[in-house]
This record gives structure tokens, C-alpha cells and sequence, in this order.
């Protein structure tokens, strides 16, 4: 199978490199908004979200009949929604601005497990909204693209998603990695599964853009509350 056929976007070799740190940002519910437009999505076809565990699978009911949607009924929803992300998708609250002054001493690229085939409509929400970042769409997993990027930016790099597995996956597979969990909607807060041991929390962007300077200064990042 070709790289291609799983990943859209730039290879790695071809991304400009401006600073020696980087960062590195997951899309849905880091930089725009996944799980609020979802559920409106759902409420259009007589479902609904009742996030009582960390998956969308058995917690996406018929509001008519109390059945679960399949994982199958709720792909084609996940579907539908990527193909009208431009108009359903919004940028996360702080997002915009945060990256653009974070861009003045890091590098940042894009990293998002989206359906590649929808590459050109994420590359044109996020050109229209002041995010011209480059962008890798791609099925592989997360922890390999990063240690491949790991290869090129020798000073901190910094990787942010809303999903533990994924950073559980870049710590795997880049430990030198700063990991941060970020998630914009609150809905599946409660059931977070543990974070790997380092990674940090940040509540919103204000928190996270705070916790990535202090990286980027070598400074001890902390989350709020923490000793």
C-alpha cells in the first residue's frame, strides 16, 4: 500500500522549517470544534449523544426506538460531517490567536487522523480561517509521523491531542515528546482514560498557549492545581 493512499499532505522532508522547536496539533476538538457540531449532525437524523464512557459506540442512541447506532450508522454520520466541515466546523475559542503568536518561536504542522480523502476540505476551512499551517492527514498512526518529524526539529517538540491513546502513541514512539491533552467540548471529560505519565493538561487554549511557552522557555510546565 502506498503512503498516498493513506496520507494526504506534505511528507515530512518537504515541510519549512523556520524554528528549531515545534508543535504539533491533532484538529477535532484541538483546533476546531468536533463533538458540538456531531450532535447536531445526530439531532438531524433522530439520534442522540449521551456520553456515559470514553466512545461514541453504545452512547449514540435512536431518539425513536433507544437503539444504539453501529459503528457502521455512525461512521456514515462521522462521514457526512468531514464532508461539510466548512460549513459545521468552527475554530475552537482562542485558537487562532494563540497559534499566531506561538508561531513567532515555533513551527507548527498539523496532524489529524480525519478520512485523508477530505483533505482539500479541511485545507480550505482552515486557509479561510488564518490557519495555513501545513497539514498531514493520515491513517498511519500518529507516533510514527511524529518521531519522523522528531528527526528534523532538534529542539522541543511539543504534541497536543484530545485523545490519551494518541499521545500514549507518540510517547511510544517519540518519548523525547512534551505531551498535552486539549479537548474543546467537556461532554467526555468525566471519562477520560489516564494520561501518560508527563503529559499535561490544559483546560482551553489560554491554559495550553501557557503551558507551551513554558516548554519552549525550559521552564516547569504545570497544570493548573498541580504541586
Amino acid at each position: 500500500m502506498s503512503r498516498r493512499s493513506v496520507t494526504q499532505g506534505p511528507r515530512v522532508g518537504e515541510i519549512m522549517q523556520s524554528h528549531e522547536a515545534l508543535l504539533v496539533l491533532d484538529i477535532d476538538e484541538v483546533v476546531l470544534e468536533f463533538i458540538a457540531p456531531f450532535q447536531e449532525l445526530l439531532a438531524e437524523h433522530g439520534a442522540h449523544l449521551s456520553a456515559e464512557s470514553f466512545r461514541l459506540t453504545g452512547n449514540v442512541r435512536s431518539l425513536s426506538t433507544g437503539a444504539a447506532l453501529t459503528g457502521s450508522e455512525l461512521d456514515q454520520v462521522t462521514m457526512r460531517l468531514y464532508e461539510d466541515q466548512q460549513e459545521r466546523q468552527k475554530v475552537v475559542p482562542g485558537a487562532v490567536e494563540s497559534l499566531g503568536r506561538l508561531a513567532g518561536t515555533a513551527d507548527i504542522v498539523f496532524l489529524t487522523a480525519m478520512t485523508p480523502s477530505f483533505y482539500p476540505h479541511r485545507r480550505a476551512l482552515l486557509d479561510r480561517e488564518g490557519l495555513a499551517f501545513p497539514m498531514i492527514a493520515t491513517e498511519r498512526s500518529k507516533g510514527a509521523v511524529v518521531a519522523e518529524l522528531g528527526v528534523r526539529w532538534k529542539g522541543p517538540l511539543i504534541f497536543a491531542d484530545d485523545l490519551p491513546p494518541n499521545l500514549v502513541s507518540v510517547q511510544r514512539s517519540y518519548p523525547a515528546a512534551h505531551l498535552i491533552h486539549l479537548m474543546a467540548n467537556e461532554a467526555f471529560r468525566p471519562h477520560l482514560p489516564p494520561l501518560p505519565n508527563g503529559a499535561l493538561a490544559a483546560a482551553d487554549w489560554a491554559e495550553a498557549e501557557s503551558l507551551i511557552l513554558a516548554i519552549l522557555d525550559g521552564e516547569p510546565a504545570r497544570t493548573r492545581g498541580a504541586a
